[in-house]
């Protein structure tokens, strides 16, 4: 696995909203979530990283932990479908 998340991969380990992690980004409220500009970015809109161990280390868990939380996600989506 990458070492970066996307927003709907930190919403999995979370348990929140995709929504929820690009409010809190672009306030500054989560440090752990990277806000990138469309003016950085040369795109329409801001995209979001989130680096695994940043994320750990908030929320206060081990590493391997965001890893079986992303997994668990993935189980629970195979067997919906």
């Amino acid at each position: 696995m990458y070492d970066v998340l996307n927003v709907s991969q930190a919403a999995k380990v979370i348990g929140c909203g995709r929504q929820e992690i690009a409010e809190k980004g672009k306030r500054k409220i989560w440090p752990f979530v990277k806000v990138i500009t469309p003016k950085e970015s040369g795109k329409k809109l801001n995209s979001y990283e989130i680096n695994k161990r940043d994320l750990a280390n908030y929320l206060k868990i081990p590493y391997e932990e965001v890893d079986r939380r992303l997994s668990l996600g993935e189980v629970e989506r195979r067997t919906t479908l």
